[in-house]
């Protein structure tokens, strides 16, 4: 007889009324396969906060599949649902993480296969209360169980087992702590993909913050408010790279752009940025998020990475969005034009589609607040104009005229994007002189950002 290769999983997901399964998972080499459920189809669609409603994807809301099977065919680089993958722990270095679990599923008994058989473990582990609104289980009586004692919460400090681990893995040394004792205080919460190593935490809700942090999901300690956050913390060989994007975040805060509030602090030595999370209500309830890059994936197969698209075409993408879920496309197309122009004035390269996201179900979505605004320009590796393609056409004229065009893609007129720039570059203007102040930056990434802005603005202002 032969062994089936198929996988099986729940998803569920929390609701203000408690803890709802969503759909029943089948996953082959082939395909991702999965159907809603009766019960949540129905509270789906009786949900008054329709910011809140979401399927498992923006690209197959529940009202319009019911119990239909969903289906996603395989591809080289995105073996699972797109969705799914980003939700696992990223591939890189500086994913703490992916390290940590690959290390504990070496040493159990029945190590898996690299490859998908490894990231579906890691997404069985870690794919609960991560961004969004998916929680991912083996079946439904580990999910019982989950929702069951997740009132439990730490309060972890720079002594903990949980910091002393976080703190070996970005020095590259070696702690030896007990597994059972890390994933305790770690839990089951997935990090966050990119360059900069990322753990979701919570934070006293103050505008002060000294270093202290708790488990997410804690609500208080001590009579004092905690709020969940994202956070950062200063990779070897990026000495600066957190001061800068809370420069970044900032400016935005002041162009009028949409910022979730944040905090630089520094915990045992080690530089950290706290990024409140905008995927939660003020009630705590999960709001659905998904990036730019899992729901072109899901809606075109051919699309696999950055290069699949260009910034002309991007607009194009989001206009077809719009006809599927209840999104404001000209209000998206403009904002999102406007953050390309600020990335040309900040040295922010590496705005790429999981920088990008939506924010909300089919029913009510939104481009999500500014997140991860670095402007990476100020390292020579990073030095690139856009990480998604500008096709540059000498025939336009140079990087103004090209922008410029670029913008009725995103519904400005050639005047209304001439003006734009200029405003921009107005309120921009001491951008450089700001970065030459900031501290805990080496000099020589000042003088390269510096250098790369001044040689932009040249080519874009008047």
């Amino acid at each position: 007889m032969a062994i089936s290769n198929d996988k099986h999983a729940v998803i569920w997901t929390r609701t203000k009324d408690g803890p709802l399964k969503m759909v029943d998972l089948i996953v082959t080499p082939q395909q991702t396969r999965f159907s809603y459920t009766r019960e949540f189809i129905d509270y789906d669609a009786s949900y008054s906060d329709k910011h809140l409603a979401g399927g498992v994807s923006l690209l197959a809301p529940p009202q319009q599949y019911k119990t239909e099977q969903v289906t996603y065919a395989a591809k080289d680089s995105i073996p699972l649902y797109p969705r799914l993958m980003s939700m696992l722990p990223a591939r890189n270095e500086n994913n703490i993480q992916r390290r940590l679990y690959t290390r504990l599923l070496e040493k159990s008994d029945s190590p898996p296969k690299p490859g998908l058989d490894t990231d579906w473990e890691i997404l069985l582990l870690s794919a609960h209360n991560g961004i969004g609104h998916l929680d991912v289980f083996r079946d439904d009586l580990v999910a019982e169980h989950y929702y069951h004692d997740s009132g439990q919460r730490h309060l972890l400090t720079s002594r903990s087992a949980y910091w002393k681990q976080i703190q070996a893995e970005i020095q590259n040394t070696v702690c030896d702590i007990d597994s059972a004792e890390l994933l305790d205080a770690f839990g089951p919460t997935p990090s966050v993909g990119g360059m900069i190593p990322k753990i979701l935490v919570a934070i006293p809700d103050t505008s002060h913050w000294q270093g202290e942090f708790a488990s997410p999901g804690t609500a208080e300690v001590d009579g004092v408010k905690y709020v969940d956050v994202i956070l950062k913390i200063e990779p070897i060989g990026y000495e600066g790279v957190l001061a800068l994007e809370a420069h970044c975040l900032e400016l935005h805060q002041q162009l009028g752009f949409e910022v979730p509030p944040f905090w630089l602090s520094e915990i045992d030595g080690m530089r950290v940025l706290a990024v409140k999370r905008f995927d939660r209500s003020e009630q705590g309830c999960p709001i659905p998020m998904e990036s730019f890059y899992s729901v072109f994936a899901i809606g075109d197969k051919y699309f696999q990475s950055n290069a699949d698209t260009n910034l002309q075409e991007l607009a194009y993408r989001i206009a077809r969005i719009g006809k599927v879920a209840n999104l404001d496309v000209r209000a998206t197309q403009q904002e999102l034009y406007k953050r390309l122009l600020v990335a040309l004035f900040t040295g922010n390269g590496d705005l790429h589609l999981e920088n990008l996201s939506f924010l909300g179900g089919a029913e009510q979505v939104k481009l999500a607040p500014v997140y991860d605004p670095a402007p990476m320009r100020a390292w020579s590796r990073h030095n690139t104009r856009f990480a998604v393609p500008l096709i540059f056409d000498d025939k336009v004229g140079g990087l103004r005229e090209n922008m410029i065009k670029l913008g009725e893609a995103y519904q400005y007129t050639k005047k209304q994007a001439e003006n734009l720039i200029e405003e921009l570059a107005e309120k921009t203007k001491d951008y450089v002189f700001k970065i030459e102040t900031l501290e805990n930056v080496p000099e020589q990434n000042k003088t390269l950002l510096m250098k790369t802005v001044k040689a932009e603005r040249e080519k874009l202002v008047l």
